[in-house]
């Protein structure tokens, strides 16, 4: 019994605890927006208290508009944006009765709106919610862009409760199964089905369809992150837009083991490098069992990956700067966009 009951708990012990976001943001959203509005200029302030040039740096790659434009006829001010997200609310609530349930996009309404309440309220901007893998026609607001070619997207940490998990790995890598594995969705991208369907008998690989359920072998249902960390590689392949493990794994004992990526969010996977702070391999996975045997074998070398990695993922620890960069990636938006005029505000 003592030993099912520690199994229960192992499943959920990396698992990110959503009610928390949620219970943290509904009391953030009661607060009066004229108290964000009256700190923005203070918060701004702070950047004299960091690295200026590592700030500026990110700002511009998150923001990569350099000449003036102007918004569309379909951009929101902040209380229009939170009128379609409560239509939105509305008709999911509809729709799950109806058994066709509509996408709310709760968690990137909540994470954009935080952000948006610090600045005026005439306001407006182009977003784009979702897994956006296509670069908008207009510059707009988005969680994630292809890598080339994203004039157009600017990037806001959206949807963060989901991307921005990190652990704390208590297992050493040398102490790890000799093995890589991978669970996820299967049927999401081209490249996760010729990864199954080509690679589930290799011995070392214990890949496997999580959902939707398929009657075929490599269906193996859920894993939990504490089950996956038994291992030393851990697959992280791309779904419809950023793979969500990466940032996970990357804050882990494991190494992650990936294609060069295609898109990028918040964590600029675009800067990611091969070697150093992941093992890349080919886009059809041709040389995956013979990079893992490698690095098997050069345990000093996975071991510096796996530092390198880590020091990766600590830049994006400290909340405080975290929110810096996010206002400052707005306020450049504003600027660009010839909404940084000074005007009368109202609550």
């Amino acid at each position: 019994m003592l030993i099912n009951n520690l199994g229960q708990m192992n499943k959920f012990k990396y698992k990110n605890v959503k009610s928390f976001y949620y219970l943290k943001n509904i009391f953030l959203l009661l607060i009066p927006r004229i108290f964000y509005r009256l700190k923005l200029k203070s918060e701004l302030n702070k950047l004299h208290q960091y690295d200026q040039q590592y700030i500026v740096s990110r700002v511009n790659y998150y923001n990569k508009k350099k000449n003036q434009f102007a918004v569309s006829t379909n951009a929101l001010t902040l209380k229009q944006l939170r009128n379609r997200q409560l239509r939105n609310l509305k008709d999911y609530i509809y729709s799950r009765k109806h058994s066709s349930p509509t996408r709310k996009h709760t968690t990137y309404f909540l994470d954009l709106y935080r952000i948006f309440s610090f600045f005026q309220s005439d306001k407006k901007l182009d977003f784009m919610f979702g897994d956006i893998n296509k670069t908008p026609m207009i510059p707009s607001i988005v969680k994630s862009r292809p890598i080339v070619d994203s004039k157009h997207a600017i990037i806001m940490k959206l949807n963060k409760v989901r991307h921005f998990h990190f652990i704390n790995d208590h297992r050493e890598f040398t102490d790890k199964k000799n093995a890589a594995v991978w669970r996820g969705n299967g049927t999401n991208s081209e490249s996760r089905q010729y990864f199954l369907k080509n690679y589930y008998r290799v011995p070392i690989f214990n890949i496997g369809q999580r959902s939707p359920f398929v009657d075929q072998p490599w269906f193996k249902g859920f894993m939990s992150i504490y089950d996956q960390l038994a291992y030393k590689f851990i697959f992280c392949i791309e779904g419809c837009d950023t793979a969500t493990s990466i940032k996970w794994v990357m804050s882990s004992n494991s190494i992650c083991v990936m294609p060069k990526p295609k898109y990028e969010t918040w964590f600029m996977e675009g800067k990611l490098e091969a070697g150093v702070h992941y093992i890349e391999v080919n886009d059809d996975f041709s040389n995956a069992e013979e990079k893992i045997n490698y690095y098997s074998m050069h345990t000093e070398e996975a071991l510096q990956i796996i530092k390198n990695a880590n020091a990766y993922v600590d830049q994006f620890k400290d909340f405080k700067r975290e929110k810096l960069i996010s206002l400052l990636v707005l306020d450049k938006y504003f600027s660009l966009s010839n909404q940084n005029q000074e005007s009368d505000d109202e609550s």
